[in-house]
């Protein structure tokens, strides 16, 4: 594990505990204070106690600064802002750190720096059999096992929060957004697609997801995954994947630029229309029970105004206006709609039928399953760093333009 990884845990750690903290009422806010503090103490080494120690500091250096703000009274959307550049933040250093490593590992150096073991949360084949294999076989992938636990931390949180991490974690969605409003800025106006080729763009992601999913389930035999995970080509995964977009051919030029067109052109036209996990987290998303959902008898139409506020700031383009819940897959739970509602929570709320979720909840849930997650499975699992030695590394890296599947 890195120290970016190591503080990134650290964060979302120390985030619950604020948020516990300053929610403190009766015996529930020392229960969970007690459990964070033991799931650290059980989980945490070294360098995690760094990451906490650089965290701490962090926050001390604010409050000496400004008093440390009520987390149940910030505005959701300055919460997600800060949330998603802190996040990226993290990956820009991440990305930079995995550069010099492999750049220097090519060049026959030893590293100065270790393999950040997050990057396999972009391997999503990897993560799927690693997870097949680890519950159908009991069987750990040693090489890339950060991509089955990042496959399995953003499916129970999609289980239980739908789309949210694209809305509050996903970096991606963030460097998509600033692409598009530099395009706005050269070629003003928001486009939007007729609504046939709306549907048909969107069918991208799911097929790309429909592929990913016939190599995860039939295309590699159960018998055949202790091979798999041994082979060269699964060993170098995160390198072909790099490589793919950083040495350019034909084809992966062709697949960036569309990439790219898509993203500028369209309002989070990455995340609607080509990202494949998001396709995944729609089609778990729809079994939670968590949604936008409005109150008609406290809408301001109910009083005859003509309100759409709420539509017109959804970047999906879901019309919440004319729904009582919102079940469209496109949902990110990003709380626009309840932001720019001039009623807010009092019509729109995200939430079960019978209970609310506020946004600093929203958020700590996030991390809950999305960085306490991947600490318990560092720290008392022994699953997240990768096994494949630094001379293997070095040679398949030599190799790469002949590895196959």
């Amino acid at each position: 594990m890195s120290v970016i990884e190591a503080v990134t845990m650290a964060a979302g750690l120390a985030y619950l505990v604020l948020l516990a903290w300053q929610a403190r009422s009766g015996w529930s806010w020392c229960l969970a204070l007690g459990l964070l503090l033991m799931v650290w103490l059980l989980a945490a080494d070294s360098l995690l106690w760094l990451g906490l120690g650089l965290v701490a500091a962090a926050l001390v250096l604010w409050q000496r600064g400004r008093p440390l703000p009520d987390l149940g009274e910030i505005n959701s959307q300055w919460l997600r802002g800060r949330t998603r550049h802190l996040l990226l933040l993290c990956w820009g250093l991440v990305t930079a750190q995995y550069a010099l490593h492999i750049w220097q590992l090519g060049q026959g150096m030893t590293p100065w720096l270790v393999r950040p073991d997050v990057v396999d949360g972009f391997l999503p084949i990897a993560g799927g059999l690693g997870l097949r294999a680890w519950f159908g076989q009991g069987l750990v992938d040693p090489h890339h096992p950060a991509a089955t636990i990042t496959v399995l931390a953003l499916s129970l949180s999609a289980l239980l929060l739908g789309r949210a991490f694209c809305a509050w974690f996903c970096p991606l969605g963030l460097v998509g957004e600033w692409l598009h409003c530099l395009r706005s800025r050269w070629i003003t106006g928001e486009w939007l697609p007729p609504r046939w080729l709306d549907r048909l763009l969107r069918a991208q992601k799911f097929l790309v997801l429909g592929f990913l999913l016939f190599i995860i389930v039939l295309a590699v035999p159960s018998t055949a995954l202790p091979g798999y995970f041994t082979s060269p080509y699964h060993q170098a995964a995160d390198m072909k994947m790099g490589a793919f977009f950083f040495n350019l051919t034909l084809i992966s030029g062709l697949c960036l630029g569309w990439v790219l067109l898509l993203t500028a052109v369209f309002r989070q036209g990455f995340c609607r229309y080509l990202c494949p996990y998001g396709a995944w987290l729609a089609l778990l998303g729809l079994l939670t029970p968590l949604r936008i959902r409005r109150d008609p008898a406290r809408c301001l139409r109910s009083a005859g105004h003509d309100c759409d506020k709420c539509s017109r700031a959804c970047p999906s383009h879901i019309q919440v206006h004319q729904l009582i819940a919102v079940r469209n897959p496109e949902c990110t739970s990003c709380l626009s709609c309840v932001a720019a509602c001039p009623k807010r929570a009092d019509a729109l709320h995200l939430g079960s039928k019978t209970h609310r979720l506020a946004p600093n909840r929203l958020l700590g849930l996030l991390c809950l399953m999305l960085l306490v997650l991947p600490l318990l499975a560092y720290g008392l699992l022994d699953i997240w760093v990768s096994q494949t030695p630094l001379a293997v590394r070095a040679h398949l890296l030599q190799l790469l333009p002949q590895l196959t599947h």
